[in-house]
């Protein structure tokens, strides 16, 4: 697979994903912070084995430890962007899920010694000046909410950048996205069982919000990303992951009628124009990276 192809397939993951902040918000109306994880990352990872096992290859204790880390990452990342979306917009929620691309560099840099080219370095500054307008609102500091999101997106940032090295290390992509999921609901259940238990009267509503989540959000999402990211570098995946809050800023206006004021709209200019540098001029060498070099 080509580092482009790759990273059209990340985009049109961020472009569903986008979509999971709506459904999340409305999710939430019936199901607590636990409940929901449990919930949605158990039905995409039981759907996961029946429909991907003959793709998966052996499983051995170094892959079951990997999984075990990535779907940490994603339990920590989800009950903090979940306990920040309760005080916070959707739209703000997204934006600031995309200062992950500022972690990534950091983590790289600090972990691996690894400093992104002048291209990726431009696209960086273009999406978190674009991410700074899209989270600015006159008289308003930075509160709890705001604060709680970045940790999500820090959690997510060390998602990335481990799932490469993973990968690098010759896991099956594809192995690696599903136990991930699995370990995701395992963390969630014992919290949701404890805490949230009995869970409300699930509705046709509620349960179509969870299928969703679930399948197209999780499951196709989740494994896309893993193959993709073997074909491509933690600073475009964290790049491209800065359009998930434009099309959640989208989906915002569409079905929640949350509105951008204008230098909203300038930020998201800033951020499609950061990720395009990145796609057409921040392109590694080879056909997959090694962390470690």
């Amino acid at each position: 697979m080509k580092q482009t192809t790759a990273d059209l397939i990340l985009i049109l993951i961020v472009l569903i994903w986008g979509s999971s902040y709506v459904a999340m918000k409305w999710g939430m109306d019936s199901f607590g912070i636990y409940s929901l994880i449990a919930l949605r990352f158990s039905i995409a990872f039981c759907v996961g084995i029946l429909v991907l096992w003959p793709s998966m290859s052996k499983i051995y204790l170094h892959t079951l430890a990997s999984s075990a880390f990535l779907g940490f990452c994603f339990f920590c990342g989800f009950i903090f962007l979940l306990v920040g979306m309760e005080t916070s917009p959707t739209t703000s929620a997204g934006f600031l899920m995309a200062t992950t691309i500022v972690f990534i560099p950091i983590i790289q840099a600090l972990v691996f010694h690894k400093i992104p080219n002048k291209f990726l370095i431009i696209a960086i500054l273009l999406c978190l000046s674009g991410v700074g307008l899209l989270t600015i609102k006159e008289g308003q500091t930075i509160d709890f909410g705001t604060i709680i999101c970045l940790i999500a997106a820090l959690c997510y940032a060390t998602q990335i950048v481990t799932t490469k090295w993973v990968l690098s290390s010759g896991e099956n992509a594809v192995t690696i996205g599903v136990l991930q999921l699995g370990f995701t609901a395992l963390f969630a259940i014992g919290p949701a069982f404890f805490l949230e238990m009995p869970l409300q009267t699930v509705t046709l509503t509620s349960g179509m919000i969870i299928l969703y989540l679930a399948i197209l959000c999780t499951l196709i999402g989740f494994v896309l990303q893993t193959v993709a990211q073997e074909f491509t570098s933690p600073e475009h995946t964290g790049l491209i992951f800065t359009l998930e809050s434009v099309f959640a800023a989208l989906f915002g206006y569409l079905l929640l009628q949350e509105v951008l004021p204008l230098h909203g709209y300038i930020g998201v200019i800033l951020v499609f124009s950061g990720v395009i540098i990145a796609v057409r001029h921040g392109k590694s060498s080879g056909k997959k990276q090694n962390l470690t070099s």
